[in-house]
């Protein structure tokens, strides 16, 4: 199997080399890497260039966001399979040999099991769901290694180290950039389960992840994007009948998005400052919907599976 990686990255080039360096041990080395330089301020450039002459440099002039900062490289990549990462993974040694042998024709996404670098012994991921309230989760968030159970099945994988075969980019399209970041991943994921896709978990494959280091102290910045794509996430790709099953568990859901954004932004800036990004927030929604909602006339249309084999994907849904 032929293996690309995509990489993208601002700033942080020691979180980038640790990344770099683990995957030049790998057991089975990847055919191609691509690094995606989104307009670093720092040496990012410099030093690539100087310590890692071998890899694929893409360089782009302005920051733009991981969800375009990702396609740069998705669109690059020649391999069959690639994996998209991020700059702040480092991978155990025969991560690509494990995350491979879980690959076939019948899974094209495949989510490894990724956990806390400063905490080994603590999951950060094993996979993504969707729950009925359409927030996406990383199954086993927070959870002790030893006791937790690994999951049978999952919805989707991350954006942040999934392996996808490149048939999935060329039948549903790559990461959605009007997201900017956050749930971009979860997009995509509905998109192709929506459209046939199939993933599962390799939990022998083993990251090790710093978590958010790319945002620092912009937490009040991350809720507000996780409240706008949120509801972006549901116009475009709920099934209409879902939308309504689900009504009160998406609109708690919506109000708690509402909440965390409000909360964030108050601790950093106060209430009344917090207030005006809450409502711009909304506000900016609007400018989203008309796109949205053409992008959801072609995903449904070009719906594979029925919508109670979809319902019965959703993390909370009644199973029959």
């Amino acid at each position: 199997m032929k293996l690309s990686i995509v990489i993208p990255t601002w700033n942080h080039y020691d979180l980038l080399s640790a990344c770099l360096e683990s995957l030049k041990a790998q057991s089975q080395p990847a055919d191609e890497i691509i690094v995606v330089n989104d307009a670093s301020t720092d040496d990012t450039v410099e030093r690539i260039t100087e310590e890692h002459p071998d890899i694929t440099l893409i360089m782009r002039e302005r920051n733009g966001g991981f969800a375009k900062a990702a396609n740069l490289g998705l669109k690059a990549a020649q391999s069959e399979w690639v994996l998209l990462l991020n700059n702040d993974m480092t991978l155990a040694p025969d991560f690509l040999a494990q995350l491979l042998a879980v690959a076939s024709e019948d899974v094209q996404m495949v989510a490894p099991l990724v956990l806390w670098r400063d905490d080994p012994e603590t999951i950060y991921s094993a996979g993504d769901r969707l729950c009925i309230n359409g927030r996406p989760e990383a199954i086993g968030f927070r959870e002790v290694r030893d006791t937790f159970t690994l999951p049978d099945s999952i919805f989707g994988v991350s954006g942040g180290s999934g392996l996808f075969h490149r048939t999935v980019f060329e039948r549903v399209g790559y990461l959605d950039e009007s997201f900017i970041a956050y749930f971009e991943d979860a997009d995509l994921a509905m998109r192709a389960r929506l459209a046939g896709f199939k993933a599962c978990h390799a939990p022998e494959a083993i990251a090790y992840h710093v978590g958010s280091a790319s945002i620092a102290d912009r937490t009040w910045w991350r809720s507000a994007q996780c409240y706008r794509n949120h509801t972006l996430l549901l116009v475009k790709n709920m099934p209409g009948s879902l939308l309504f099953k689900h009504f009160f568990a998406i609109k708690l859901e919506q109000f708690h998005q509402m909440k965390q954004c409000f909360s964030a932004a108050r601790c950093e800036f106060g209430a009344l400052r917090a207030s005006g990004i809450t409502l711009k927030v909304f506000g900016s929604l609007f400018l989203t919907l008309i796109p949205a909602w053409v992008a959801r006339l072609q995903i449904q249309r070009h719906r594979a599976i029925t919508v109670a084999e979809f319902d019965a994907l959703l993390h909370g849904a009644r199973k029959r």
